[in-house]
């Protein structure tokens, strides 16, 4: 098994915003009406979505959207469904969501918000479903807000577990990052990150004679990801912060461009 560690300082996104922002999301969607045929009104990039199961943002309601394919492309299109599992905005707020593929390969989503209203907890987890059996994978990511806030607002705290954590299962291969901030000069966070990968499977013992000799270029690979990734965190960080959370409407439509964009790419593999 390998375990890298690294190091990065990134541009602080506060509190008092994230907060903000999810409470506009999620008033938001209370704002969305239905016409009589169960399509949403009150957001143009929504207008394709229709309720075809159960109650409006209750228990149950089941939405669908579908998208045709493109001029000459083969197959029906992607359909993608929600299935609300919970709307208590003092509990929880969840929602399952699959999209089928052109390819008839699928892919699944579970999003779930603790005391949304007073962000607790995040957990998003998926799974692509492939007829090849090497392209399909499984991940979930889990963000404890609490611990999070508490340490990014301090020096951090040596010996608490990580507060955000993200892993990512294959048939040939396993990761998991940990991620752990702690307060830095000028409105910034010192992220601390450690990646652990294991090969699985056959695949195991080639991996483990691999990192006897390559694991100087892995741990140069990861710090050079990292830092690339804290390049673009602080680009799009000091867009956000300029902007009003409660402008929600504009960025779920960037959100569902981006789940959308990960389907694709999990088509494309295919």
């Amino acid at each position: 098994m390998a375990r890298l560690h690294g190091e990065v300082v990134v541009a602080a996104l506060p509190r008092g915003w994230v907060e903000e922002y999810v409470r506009a999301m999620l008033d938001h969607a209370a704002s969305l009406t239905l016409d009589d045929d169960g399509w949403i009104q009150g957001d143009e990039d929504l207008a394709d979505v229709t309720l075809v199961e159960g109650n409006h943002l209750t228990a149950g309601a089941r939405y669908q959207r579908h998208t045709d394919p493109a001029d000459g492309a083969a197959g029906n299109g992607t359909t993608s469904e929600m299935v609300l599992t919970s709307w208590e905005r003092r509990r929880e707020v969840s929602a399952d969501i699959t999209t089928w593929h052109p390819s008839n390969d699928r892919t699944t989503w579970t999003v779930r918000l603790r005391n949304p209203d007073a962000l607790e907890t995040v957990v998003v987890g998926g799974a692509h479903h492939a007829g090849k059996r090497y392209h399909r994978l499984s991940w979930i990511i889990r963000i404890d807000c609490r611990r999070w806030w508490r340490l990014a607002e301090a020096r951090g705290s040596r010996g608490e577990n990580a507060p955000v954590t993200a892993q990512l299962r294959h048939r040939l291969a396993q990761g998991r990052l940990e991620v752990s901030p702690a307060a830095a000069d000028g409105g910034t966070w010192r992220l601390g990150l450690t990646l652990a990968v294991r090969g699985r499977g056959w695949l195991r013992p080639f991996a483990a004679v691999g990192l006897l000799f390559g694991r100087r270029a892995l741990e140069n690979k990861f710090r050079e990801m990292i830092e690339e990734a804290a390049e673009g965190w602080n680009e799009e960080i000091s867009r956000l912060r300029e902007l009003d959370p409660r402008e929600a409407d504009l960025w779920l439509a960037q959100l569902q461009a981006m789940r959308s964009q990960l389907d694709r790419r999990n088509e494309e593999d295919d």
